[in-house]
């Protein structure tokens, strides 16, 4: 009996998971904005990352406020754990074994360059900061790198959500292997929890096979021409003379 051809949705999955890293954990301090955070966390999640911490976060009671539409959903596909102070959060990260590369504007951080960031460790924790004061300095005196985004303006600093992607970047322009590089346990967790989301109730009699025997993943993640539509709110699209049920 031929087996069935996957649905699209599953293999675009498998695609994601092909490229999601264990190496980079991403902990976000003490932030006040909203706003903020969701951005953050959408850069995360397109970045390619698994895992992001929030330490003594102000904003956890507004999250349901604008979690769909600052992240557009980026946020169901990464696993977030929450602390509720600094020192909880340090205890994590040595117990399990991540280097602490805290970001930091005083004159004992380096430069984020390929020089100073590498070799990149096999697990290591990269600390954003809260938007007006930075890392806490109790996480400061914990890192083990201190680190900062040089800047060439008038500007003093980058949007936290910029600053974050940028910083990523370096990390994966230095040490490319770490997409990819998820364990075969971690990506079945992984893959469980993705197919839920996907199928909604009844997934699991319906992806069953799947499960046990995962799709090729697709070949590109980039939309197909004819899937593409444009987002924005509907009073803008009628503004602009665009038929809000295109979108």
């Amino acid at each position: 009996m031929t087996k069935p051809e996957a649905p699209r949705r599953l293999r675009r999955a498998e695609a994601v998971l092909r490229q999601r890293t264990g190496r980079v954990l991403l902990v976000l301090e003490r932030h006040t904005d909203l706003h903020n955070q969701m951005a953050v966390l959408r850069t995360a999640e397109a970045m390619g990352l698994v895992h992001v911490w929030l330490v003594d976060d102000a904003v956890q009671d507004q999250l349901p406020l604008l979690k769909k539409s600052v992240t557009k959903g980026a946020h169901g596909w990464l696993e977030i754990r929450t602390f509720e102070d600094t020192t909880e959060c340090i205890q994590a990260l040595r117990t399990e074994g991540w280097s602490i590369w805290a970001t930091d504007l005083s004159a004992g951080a380096v430069a984020a360059n390929n020089d100073n960031l590498s070799p990149l460790p096999d697990k290591v924790a990269i600390v954003m900061g809260r938007e007006s004061d930075g890392v806490s300095e109790e996480m400061l005196q914990e890192a083990d790198k201190r680190i900062f985004l040089p800047m060439y303006g008038f500007t003093e600093s980058f949007n936290l959500s910029v600053a974050t992607g940028m910083l990523l970047q370096r990390l994966f322009d230095i040490c490319p292997e770490a997409h990819g590089d998820l364990t075969e346990e971690e990506r079945n967790t992984i893959r469980t929890s993705w197919y839920s989301r996907l199928g909604g109730t009844g997934w699991e009699s319906e992806y069953a096979q799947w499960l046990e025997s995962p799709p090729e993943p697709a070949d590109t993640l980039r939309p197909d021409p004819e899937l593409r539509r444009p987002r924005m709110p509907k009073k803008l699209a009628k503004k602009l003379g665009i038929d809000p049920k295109t979108l």
